[in-house]
């Protein structure tokens, strides 16, 4: 039998899958019970209740208030776990790169990107009823010139630095500690790809969590995933305010 290939040394974290998956469940759940404890003192106080009203319906200002909150929520929860074991922040990849080579890694995962998501998405399109074209649609895509600032921030700032702390910087390490990177790497970026909702997203980026895991063992720091996360983003919303100026 052929023997697992040792893990890099930043790869070894302390903490283990169950660990992972108490974060994505407490984090969804503290969501709910905040929800749920927000309706009730919306009761008796009606600028709290007209602020939830607004996030139901799709308002900007409160559903990026929300959005914070959430992100909020989730980084709170990574502290305690970061806390527990005693460990830093630069133990979920935040740590300093050099510049130069992550250049050179930001290049040649963007065109390795940009070449498997179109093979795969000609592959998906063979499917009956996949639209590789289908429109990624919240109330941040459709208020995004109305409301272009927030709308800049909560698609192409926030979630980067958020998923790949999460993603790349905690989850991934801890599936390949049982599985190994390769497992670890695929395992991850399916959840990442499930994470967005939407078969074509799905895809998407499930093949850029991959390539942004890859990054991570090279480069031993999440920041260049961060970075180039925030570049596809961008460009997504440059599309995005190229087709609403229509």
């Amino acid at each position: 039998m052929f023997k697992r290939r040792p893990l890099p040394d930043h790869l070894n974290v302390p903490w283990r899958v169950r660990d992972a998956l108490i974060l994505v469940v407490a984090w969804f759940g503290l969501q709910i019970v905040l929800g749920g404890v927000l309706d009730v003192v919306a009761i008796w106080v009606p600028v709290l209740k007209h602020f939830l009203q607004g996030a139901v319906h799709g308002d900007v200002v409160p559903s990026f208030v929300i959005n914070l909150i959430s992100i909020g929520i989730g980084f709170g929860i990574l502290a305690l776990y970061l806390r527990k074991y005693r460990v830093g922040w630069d133990v979920v990849g935040l740590r300093r790169v050099g510049i130069l080579r992550t250049a050179k890694y930001l290049a040649l995962i963007l065109i390795s990107f940009v070449v498997l998501a179109n093979l795969a998405l000609a592959l998906f399109t063979l499917l009956p009823g996949f639209n590789a074209d289908q429109p990624q649609i919240n109330e941040f895509t459709s208020s995004i010139r109305s409301h272009q600032v927030l709308a800049f921030m909560a698609l192409v700032l926030l979630p980067p630095i958020f998923e790949e702390t999460i993603f790349r910087g905690f989850i991934f390490p801890a599936i390949a500690k049982r599985t190994g990177m390769i497992w670890g790497a695929i395992l991850s970026s399916l959840l990442f790809g499930l994470a967005h909702g939407q078969a074509n997203l799905f895809v998407y980026t499930s093949i850029l969590g991959m390539l942004l895991c890859f990054m991570y063992v090279r480069l031993r720091s999440t920041v260049p995933g961060i970075l180039l996360h925030m570049l596809n983003n961008y460009l997504a919303f440059l599309a995005l305010l190229a087709h609403t100026g229509k």
